[in-house]
């Protein structure tokens, strides 16, 4: 069994994208534009080193990009592939595109893509050694059903507001539950011994009496797919999924790769275990970097992990959190991958 990674990249520091987003960024959303949703902390390379490392069963890693490439990569190594936004998306008037859910919509589009791939930011590092059958079992990709009784983001946004993550999930949902019917989904899905108690409860409660989807639980990793249901969601959602591949800059109607993986759960298209295996931490400032290698060092327990800059880090501590960061990431990744250039 093939399996390849796909992550999304930009360089914020190339000029040329940065004269792009200033001229189409008009009146959007001041979080959807801010510097803080393109920050780099450069931790791309050892992303790579990590994958080498701790997944050597990889077939190959497709990169997307704007159309550069960070430049310590050895584009000529057969086990990765530098994919621009040009080549992804089926609409090119949609470009330029300053917008990851829009370039979600058009992984479909991925040419010799493997049946089984792993979609992934590129902040999240393999922290541990990783078999195939933790993404892949039987041919379906790993993950779990964790559902809720009450509509993903009611409290938190009458606490602090509308945010478009939120709506974006929700509108996922919303998809789904247009197509598919909770009540049809075998009980072995959603009742599996790995899922916790809360779980068994709410699955059971949305299925038999609630008869719909308010919400569905997720982790910030790497998240297995089937090239074939990504073609299927697209067959199906066309309209709208090219609707929201048309925002260059996040926005409420957006849809996300969530979409995905909603569809291929409500369609039993996946085995079912719920791995408690991954750390992640939203970094706001200096503290919470130390806090977050003081958790990571030693931990046998934890595959994967974000360090996720918050796009409310105070400026100041940006250089600072940077070195906190590269120093640990150095020190448990220190051999370079065969993707580096030696220059």
């Amino acid at each position: 069994m093939k399996i390849d990674f796909v992550l999304p990249w930009v360089d914020p520091n190339d000029k040329e994208w940065q004269d792009k987003r200033n001229q189409f960024s008009g009146d959007y959303n001041k979080m959807a534009n801010s510097d803080a949703r393109f920050r780099d902390f450069d931790t791309l390379r050892f992303v790579f080193r990590s994958i080498e490392k701790n997944c050597p069963w990889f077939n190959k890693i497709y990169l997307i990009t704007e159309g550069h490439k960070p430049e310590w990569l050895d584009d000529n190594n057969p086990k990765v592939k530098v994919v621009t936004h040009k080549e992804l998306y089926f609409n090119s008037e949609h470009l330029p595109v300053f917008n990851s859910s829009s370039i979600e919509m058009n992984l479909p589009n991925i040419k010799e893509l493997s049946e089984n791939f792993v979609y992934l930011n590129d902040d999240m590092i393999f922290y541990n050694p990783i078999k195939k059958d933790r993404f892949f079992k039987d041919g379906k990709p790993v993950d779990f059903i964790s559902t809720s009784l009450v509509k993903r983001g009611r409290l938190f946004q009458f606490l602090k507001g509308k945010k478009i993550w939120i709506d974006s999930l929700n509108n996922n949902l919303n998809l789904i539950n247009s197509s598919k019917d909770i009540k049809q989904l075998e009980n072995e899905f959603l009742s599996d011994s790995s899922y916790s108690l809360t779980d068994k409860i709410n699955n059971f409660i949305s299925k038999n009496i609630l008869g719909k989807v308010f919400w569905i639980g997720h982790w910030h990793h790497p998240q297995p797919y089937l090239k074939s249901t990504l073609i299927e969601v697209h067959e199906k959602f066309s309209t709208q999924m090219a609707s929201s591949s048309s925002n260059r800059f996040r926005k409420s109607d957006d849809y996300t790769h969530y979409l995905f993986r909603y569809w291929h759960l409500m369609s039993g298209a996946f085995y079912p275990k719920k791995c408690n295996d991954d750390y992640i931490k939203n970094i706001c400032g200096v503290e919470d970097a130390k806090q977050a290698v003081k958790d990571l060092t030693g931990n046998r327990k934890v595959n994967f992990f974000c360090l996720n800059d918050d796009e409310n880090m105070d400026s100041q501590d940006e250089f600072t959190v940077l070195n906190i960061i590269n120093s640990f990431l150095e020190k448990n990744f220190p051999e370079k991958s065969s993707f580096e250039m030696d220059n």
